[in-house]
């Protein structure tokens, strides 16, 4: 591949980002959409105002949008989200195996965020996104919905895959 394909292809991901980060910053001029902060590369800093942050799976984050406040103790919703753009393989499938650093960075951070706030309902207000432009493979995404509702899997193959991604 040469060179100006592969700047070509940065540049797109880039500009996926950008449009997405715009889209959604513009929420934050409707007062009812509760949107109070949407941050870049990383977790807000002040999810724990006075305390060290949780640095655990923030590489993963290229966007969050925080609902309420930024402090995790008081937000209403946060949502970390990994955008994934491709420009050279678009019609190529998300197998499991492409989307386990993502899985498992963002289960340690969810892990993370709960011992540091035992209390707090985390289950209810986060939200861990990964976007995209290509397709995820179907049996993966049944696989994710089974687990979610703690259902018999539909294909125990995928779920093993799920639950390795995540220890």
């Amino acid at each position: 591949m040469s060179d100006s394909m592969l700047v070509r292809a940065s540049r797109d991901g880039d500009q996926f980002h950008y449009l997405w980060a715009a889209r959604h910053a513009l929420q934050l001029l409707r007062p009812q959409s509760g949107l109070v902060a949407v941050t870049i590369e990383g977790a807000a800093t002040s999810e724990f105002p006075g305390a060290a942050q949780v640095e655990v799976g923030d590489q993963l984050i290229d966007i969050a949008e925080y609902y309420g406040d930024t402090d995790l103790e008081h937000a209403t919703l946060v949502r970390y989200m990994q955008l994934k753009h491709s420009t050279l393989r678009v019609d190529e499938v998300w197998q499991p195996s492409g989307l386990e650093k993502t899985i498992h960075g963002f289960a340690k951070r969810y892990a993370e965020l709960q011992r540091r706030l035992p209390g707090v309902p985390l289950r209810e207000r986060l939200e861990f996104w990964f976007v995209t432009n290509r397709t995820i493979s179907a049996e993966f995404l049944e696989a994710i919905e089974d687990a979610t509702v703690q259902r018999t899997a539909r294909d125990p193959g995928n779920l093993k895959s799920l639950k390795h991604s995540h220890h």
